[in-house]
């Protein structure tokens, strides 16, 4: 039994109420003993918190999205500086810039990425970064804040863009895209990249690898990802698996290496 961490899942959301349960016993019986919950928005630090104290196999990080940034001002600051204070998150996030539909509000995002990371140096904890076409921007900015260390979540670059997150010292968080089959660039980026930076996550419900596209994501998908790594990398599952979970704990810290303890008691 080798232990795997989904280190970026959504669990706590309206998709998983009918049957959240049987979803975290098909992860713990997939070998998933440790799941990362995210917390991106003052509603969902209370409901993954929930879910934190209800699963002792789980962890989370809590910060503002940026498609949350609009309620970024000095009360949501303290706020979250309260919940960071009070909880023991592992990591700050998921945190950044989206650009995607509109960058109207690039001021206003711009401003809540930069005022979390200076949370996070704050308070010496890890980054969460989400970024949706911005990764210009998001790079400079990092570039210029050089947080200590952290991910580059939902990883969809090619290489050079993964060489760039890895001067700054991110893992790269690498899910169910890098299955489907015209992801060639996102494979051969993680083809090249040291090993001890790449790290699994579902972002489920969201973004279901290949078998299981369009559907909902769950943590117990993720050895499609371990295979698909290890194919690309030509070496074994369970080398990715080992790996994998080592990087998690090496990020995140030992909350996330008793969330495993955890987990394998009730597997």
């Amino acid at each position: 039994m080798t232990s795997v961490v989904d280190t970026h899942c959504h669990l706590d959301l309206e998709a998983f109420d009918n049957d959240r349960d049987e979803v975290v016993q098909r992860s713990l019986q997939a070998d998933v003993h440790a799941i990362v919950l995210i917390g991106y928005n003052p509603e969902r630090w209370r409901t993954t918190a929930e879910l934190c104290s209800r699963y002792a196999n789980m962890c989370r990080a809590v910060g503002v999205h940026p498609n949350d940034a609009k309620i970024w001002d000095t009360t949501i600051e303290q706020s979250l500086i309260t919940e960071i204070a009070n909880s023991r998150p592992v990591a700050i996030g998921e945190i950044g810039l989206d650009f995607f539909r509109s960058a109207d509000n690039a001021v206003e995002q711009c401003m809540a990425f930069e005022r979390q990371l200076d949370l996070a140096a704050r308070f010496d904890l890890p980054v969460i970064i989400h970024q949706r076409a911005a990764e210009d921007q998001v790079i400079e900015i990092l570039a210029a804040k050089r947080p200590r260390r952290g991910v580059m979540h939902c990883f969809t670059g090619d290489e050079d863009f993964a060489q760039k997150c890895l001067d700054l010292d991110l893992h790269l968080g690498i899910g169910g895209v890098s299955t489907f089959p015209r992801s060639n660039a996102i494979r051969s980026a993680i083809e090249s990249a040291p090993a001890d930076r790449l790290l699994l996550e579902t972002d489920a419900p969201f973004l279901a690898p290949q078998s299981r596209r369009g559907k909902r994501n769950e943590s117990s998908y993720l050895s499609e990802i371990v295979d698909t790594i290890a194919k690309t990398r030509n070496t074994t599952s369970r080398a990715i698996r080992c790996q994998t979970t080592q990087n998690a704990i090496d990020l995140f810290g030992p909350q996330v290496a008793d969330a495993i303890r955890s987990g394998l008691e009730h597997a």
